[in-house]
């Protein structure tokens, strides 16, 4: 297994998961190790890289074949180059061909530009080198006569390439650079590098130049896909981070080409996440599908296929539980819990999952008083869900019984109470002080509820 089969197994990961969207990535139906979510396909990659990057470089060092100072300084060019990859992936050739604004260059511009330049960068760096092996002062190839020189290596791709053609030549540019520079000499980088500057700096200046050109270039380039809609969703970020951990094994093995070979397991198993990550995906919509229909049998089947479903999300970042709950499938919430399903201090109220609730207020008692992401508090969701052994602890330890939810409705706990239609949690609030005639949105006070519910119970708890 070769280093190229590293690097094509990590670019079909990256290509699998780049448009998954940020409720699919926070889905628990992926695991690395004992940790969930598909965000772990990428992210548990980049630490098996960098993981892998730092073993090589430890056995190189005791091994007696340290990086030089020429390989880690173009491990920095293979990072930035790496990064500037990440940066496309998924992005349509509409995307790197449109100019973000009059006047203002399109990706594929940019990318002309950095061949164009990277090219003359190294042409400069040749020249410096060959000047230096034979004891004369280095001198510019003219201009006419650059082409020619990396023409049979490297030829420049025409100006009608397409975004492919363009790519792949300035794949090949950064390929050949690092393996004619690779095995630099530390005194063969302070040969001169002549271009325009008054002064020639050294070559170990110019490679350092190669790589602060590629990486400003690749600012150039985000600015351009954001300027045309391409706003990157945590995927994306995510493979980014991937692309420079990969950069980081890839520079690592400069000048060790042997211990390549031992990228074979980790690439056999990266080669497997973005099936497992997509798959993932896939049942965790299955499964908040079954839920929702109170399909029982394939909610066991599913978690009996992957039990890390438990925690998986729907669209709205809403866990399996919420959703249960929110569906009145009690019985499927609790089969969830039961199959491991992570609670937070909002769904244990839910569900009435007492020791979870203290186990967060010992932690810190002010998330008695958070809101969850829709806009409800612990006690406000304990109310609502009928939930009398949590609601009536959660009051007595202080919980704002007068908070007004973070949300269209508006509501306070003993509206939540009264549409949960549970007596001794209305009883509790009233005890607590509750304002029994406020109103929630659309002027809607807890009797009006109380009465259309046809709870007489309630109503005179009310009244009185």
């Amino acid at each position: 297994m070769t280093l190229s089969q590293l690097t094509q197994s990590v670019e079909q990961l990256a290509a699998a998961t780049v448009l998954l969207t940020d409720a699919e990535l926070a889905s628990g139906a992926f695991a690395w190790g004992d940790y969930g979510g598909v965000r772990m396909a990428l992210l548990g990659t980049a630490q098996d890289l960098d993981d892998l990057a730092a073993s090589f470089l430890v056995r190189r060092t005791a091994g007696g074949n340290p990086p030089t100072h020429a390989q880690q300084l173009l491990a920095h060019h293979r990072e930035a180059y790496r990064d500037f990859l990440g940066l496309l992936v998924g992005i349509d050739p509409a995307g790197l061909t449109s100019a973000p604004a009059e006047g203002e260059w399109p990706v594929m511009e940019a990318l002309r530009h950095m061949d164009g330049a990277e090219r003359s960068f190294f042409i400069s760096i040749l020249a410096g080198l060959d000047a230096q092996a034979k004891g004369a002062v280095a001198a510019m190839p003219p201009r006419d006569q650059r082409a020619g020189i990396l023409a049979a290596a490297d030829p420049a791709p025409t100006p009608e390439a397409d975004p492919a053609e363009r790519l792949a030549a300035y794949a090949r540019l950064h390929f050949l650079v690092e393996a004619k520079l690779a095995g630099l000499t530390d005194a063969q980088l302070e040969a001169r590098s002549p271009f325009w500057e008054p002064e020639h700096p050294s070559v170990a200046f110019r490679i350092g130049r190669l790589t602060a050109h590629v990486r400003e270039h690749a600012v150039q380039a985000e600015k351009a896909l954001l300027a045309l809609g391409h706003i990157p969703g945590e995927a994306r970020l995510h493979i980014r981070t991937l692309y420079r951990s990969l950069a980081r094994v890839e520079g690592a093995l400069m000048g060790a080409p042997a211990l390549a070979e031992e990228c074979a397991e980790i690439a056999a198993i990266i080669g497997g996440r973005g099936v497992a990550a997509l798959e993932a995906v896939a049942d965790s919509a299955a499964l908040i599908d079954a839920i929702r229909a109170g399909d029982a049998a394939t909610v066991d089947a599913l978690l009996a296929k992957n039990p890390w479903l438990a925690d998986a999300t729907d669209a709205n970042q809403q866990s399996a539980v919420m959703v249960a709950t929110y569906a009145h499938q009690f019985a499927i919430a609790q089969t969830l819990h039961k199959a491991g399903a992570e609670l937070d201090n909002f769904s244990a109220a839910a569900i009435g999952y007492l020791p979870e609730v203290v186990e967060f207020y010992d932690w810190n008692p002010a998330t008695i008083n958070w809101f969850a992401k829709d806009g409800f508090t612990p006690l406000q969701l304990a109310c609502y869900f009928g939930q009398a052994e949590v609601a009536i602890w959660l009051i007595e330890k202080g919980a704002e019984i007068h908070a007004v939810s973070k949300n269209g409705l508006g509501l306070q706990a003993i509206h939540a109470a009264v549409a949960g239609r549970n007596p001794a949690i209305v009883r509790a609030l009233i005890d607590a002080g509750a304002d029994v005639t406020s109103q929630q949105a659309g002027g809607f006070t807890p009797l009006m509820a109380a009465e259309q519910n046809g709870d007489g119970e309630i109503v005179g708890m009310l009244l009185r």
